[in-house]
């Protein structure tokens, strides 16, 4: 059955409340009580009713449909951030069209293009492959999370505070080198930040920071064979001094973590390592990594939010150390 007026009066009719009522329940639940929507919903399911989603944003020129485009799903912020964006939407009657974008420019426009032909509410981009001029004139709302900014609605972490809250810590602990491991990075993009902001934290300070694309895919033999090597390096060159290593993400600081427990180091007394995001990866890690918290379920609820009410404007969430056990 699709989504007209017969069926509109027959959900009214059975759980008692007016035509507008029911429209509501369709168009903007978030102003019916729980009661009201219960009833509703039960009235539906009695009914067996099925809500023609293409009839009613033809209808309405309206679309409970959005668009996500990720870089890939194998990092933890990535996977935990659809799921806070999933459960965020459910309460808006979301559904959502997921992608994922890391090859070329070319790709990346036909997703976005097969997107917008579904008339989707906005399109949520986290990866990084167009410029903030090409995301501009897409004619469709954008909303980027961790991504260079521009003329639209964008969401960013206070990257640099939580560079300088890890070398902090790292100094506090009493490391006596300390360590940036990250798989790459532009300038321009706000996870950049995380460098600079570690880098002031430890200036003047035995410090070094690596860099090494191989560890873009932490669970592949590549990025494996790479960290390996890394560890190798700094227990040559740095024979005797507590490492304080700092992670540009939770899936990297897991795999370090692994690599030196194999090599024999010590935790907190050996090493001390923080990662970043604080996503399930540095809980579910032999032990729970220390990590800045991106506070992803705010990041998820913000993005929902702007898609109502769309304001092209930067967000930034704020950036906290949360402690568990690789540092003291």
């Amino acid at each position: 059955m699709t989504i007209d007026k017969t069926g509109i009066k027959d959900i009214a009719e059975k759980s008692g409340v007016s035509l507008t009522t029911v429209s509501r329940y369709f168009n903007k639940p978030n102003l019916l009580s729980l009661k009201t929507k219960d009833k509703i919903q039960a009235a539906i399911q009695e009914l067996n009713y099925s809500q023609d989603n293409v009839a009613r944003t033809l209808a309405t020129g309206k679309s409970n449909l959005v668009g996500i485009i990720f870089p890939s799903l194998h990092l933890g912020f990535y996977t935990e951030l659809m799921n806070q964006l999933i459960q965020q939407g459910k309460e808006k009657h979301y559904s959502f069209i997921v992608y994922t974008s890391r090859d070329t420019k070319e790709e990346e426009l036909s997703l976005i293009d097969t997107l917008k032909s579904y008339r989707v509410k906005g399109i949520i981009l986290l990866s990084h492959i167009l410029s903030p001029e090409e995301i501009e004139q897409l004619e469709v709302p954008i909303i980027s999370i961790e991504r260079a900014g521009g003329n639209y609605c964008q969401i960013n972490n206070d990257n640099y505070t939580g560079g300088k809250l890890a070398g902090e810590k790292l100094i506090a602990d009493n490391c006596e080198v300390f360590l940036h491991i990250n798989n790459g990075y532009y300038e321009n993009w706000p996870s950049f930040k995380r460098i600079v902001g570690f880098e002031f934290s430890v200036k003047g300070m035995p410090h070094e920071t690596i860099i090494n694309e191989d560890l873009t895919d932490p669970y592949s033999k590549i990025a494996s064979t790479a960290m390996s090597a890394i560890v190798d390096s700094l227990l040559e060159k740095y024979v005797g001094k507590k490492l304080g290593i700092f992670c540009s993400n939770d899936d990297i600081a897991n795999m370090l973590q692994r690599e030196c427990i194999r090599k024999g180091l010590k935790m907190l007394e050996d090493v001390e390592i923080i990662g970043y995001d604080n996503s399930p990866v540095s809980d579910y890690a032999i032990y729970p990594i220390t990590s800045i918290d991106q506070n992803i379920p705010l990041m998820a609820q913000i993005a929902i939010n702007s898609l109502e009410s769309y304001i092209p404007h930067e967000n930034v969430v704020p950036a906290t150390l949360m402690d568990k056990s690789t540092t003291v």
